[in-house]
């Protein structure tokens, strides 16, 4: 028999619906502002150690060192590398998808070889894209080098966007991009340095997002990337009598090896001078310095708008660079200074002040992304989640890693090209040592370095032989790799076999 003391009144009835509604409402408001918000800060041609707090060089960068002290910072983080000189393409390309550069369209990271109408052309999966597709708002600014289809895929918003390589830092030209109006003219600030541009463009941002949704920022600075002219105040602090040279200070590289004339490396005359080399690393100093400057900025407007607290933030370099050290002053080359990176983590949940040797690559951000924020990882992509280590789980991810560098094939068709293109580099990290084996036209090279004990890479131990069996299990260790990378190298052909079919790289 019906019992209408079983059941709510009509009235009743209504309001407990729109009650249970409001609160499912909420839940689902709730859930996208739990949702972490992502800030990546992208510094060009910082390398690995130049942070503070690190301890590694004498370089001022108070707002970097709190972030070393909020977050997980990866003292073995490495980029792959590159088959370009203009190695921060590759490495970009990697960042945003992934994946190593032997499975990116050369069209991406080599735009200078390809026609206009074929540059950057790709269907990969980008992250900003990946993210964008699962409910983040995307923004952008700075540096953007693979071309201009993966920025419009990625980014809802996009501001004060340079494209290309490298560039003045006063007066550096920028374009805006949204999807209503396409692609700004470009425009100058000539009485500003790149970063403060840039800091400006995030700045506002975070000053104006009101959206629900969890947001991704990508901060890409061309600092302290040459032409290395911060504003003054800042070479100010590093008078270039007080600044101490490496300990691998070297006049010139010992052999030769490839792109060892590249543009980077014609910036100062041969032999390297001690007084030369002081001011490289002077004026280098200074742009970190005032990049470091515009970051504070960055992050106190995070802070201001009351989503630090649940922001993830990654702080990272797409390269390294030598100044000086090995009598190099360039990023074409697989030492620890050239292929050595920042790679500092924090937000929800991501141990503080706390410093992991487990080998990481940059181009692990993806997945380690996805791993933080609770998204699959895609097929697409190739690298690690470095979550586990970061939360504690696992001490390491991989037990070796390699790195790769030669010459752009394309570079050997080009008659009088005065860098003496070709050669190359594959290297090898296990535990504590790294085999490089540099093949230059003829002559293959062979260097062992203990990377624990010999930071500098100064001491070869290949020709001892109580390591004359570390070093074949290592030579094995490095082709397995390069078979799995998907890279053709071979280690066992005259200058790894990358310029035995060179009409492939004829365009015409």
């Amino acid at each position: 028999m019906f019992n209408k003391n079983k059941f709510l009144p009509f009235n009743s009835l209504c309001a407990f619906i729109l009650l249970i509604t409001l609160v499912g409402c909420q839940n689902v408001k709730k859930n996208k502002q739990q949702k972490p918000n992502i800030l990546f800060l992208f510094t060009d041609d910082q390398r690995a150690g130049a942070i503070g707090a690190l301890n590694v060089y004498d370089v001022k960068t108070p707002n970097m060192d709190k972030l070393v002290d909020n977050g997980t910072t990866f003292t073995n983080a490495y980029i792959l590398g590159a088959t370009t000189a203009a190695v921060c393409s590759p490495s970009r390309a990697m960042l945003m998808t992934g994946r190593h550069y032997f499975n990116i369209e050369p069209n991406v990271y080599a735009q200078f070889a390809f026609p206009l109408e074929e540059r950057g052309k790709s269907d990969l999966l980008t992250f900003p894209e990946y993210f964008r597709a699962n409910g983040y708002t995307t923004f952008a600014t700075g540096k953007q080098h693979n071309g201009k289809d993966w920025v419009e895929r990625g980014f809802k918003h996009v501001k004060s966007a340079f494209l290309g390589g490298m560039t003045t830092h006063f007066g550096t030209k920028v374009k805006d991009y949204s999807a209503e109006t396409g692609w700004s003219k470009p425009y100058q600030q000539k009485e500003k340095f790149s970063s403060e541009v840039f800091a400006d463009a995030a700045i506002g941002f975070l000053e104006s997002y009101k959206g629900e949704n969890p947001f991704l920022m990508y901060v890409a600075f061309t600092a302290p990337h040459d032409p290395r002219t911060a504003p003054q105040e800042f070479h100010d602090q590093y008078p270039v009598n007080e600044i101490e040279l490496p300990k691998n200070f070297m006049p010139e590289h010992p052999f030769n090896i490839a792109d060892d004339r590249i543009r980077d490396e014609v910036l100062a005359p041969f032999p390297r001078t001690e007084a030369i080399i002081k001011k490289e690393i002077s004026d280098y100093y200074a742009m970190i310095t005032a990049t470091d400057a515009q970051i504070g900025r960055v992050l106190k407007a995070l802070k201001d708008s009351g989503q630090e607290k649940n922001t993830i933030i990654v702080l990272a370099g797409d390269n390294g660079l030598a100044v000086g050290q090995h009598g190099l002053l360039g990023k074409q080359n697989v030492y620890e200074h050239s292929v050595g990176i920042p790679l500092v983590i924090c937000g929800p949940d991501v141990p503080k002040n706390v410093k992991t040797e487990a080998l990481a690559y940059l181009h692990d951000v993806f997945p380690t992304l996805c791993g933080l924020t609770g998204l699959e990882i895609p097929k697409s992509v190739q690298t690690i989640d470095l979550t586990p280590v970061i939360k504690g789980e696992k001490q390491e991810v991989r037990n070796s890693m390699m790195y790769a560098y030669n010459s752009w094939p394309g570079d050997m068709l080009v008659k009088r090209r005065k860098h003496n293109p070709g050669g190359g580099h594959r290297a090898v990290r296990k535990g504590d040592y790294k085999l490089i084996i540099s093949a230059k036209h003829d002559v293959f090279t062979y260097q062992l370095f203990d990377v624990k004990k010999d930071p500098w890479e100064l001491i070869n131990l290949i020709d001892d032989e109580d390591y004359a069996d570390l070093k074949e299990d290592l030579k094995i260790e490095l082709k397995k790799l390069i078979k799995q990378a998907g890279d053709t190298a071979d280690l066992d052909k005259k200058e790894f076999g990358l310029f035995d079919d060179l009409e492939a790289f004829r365009f015409n």
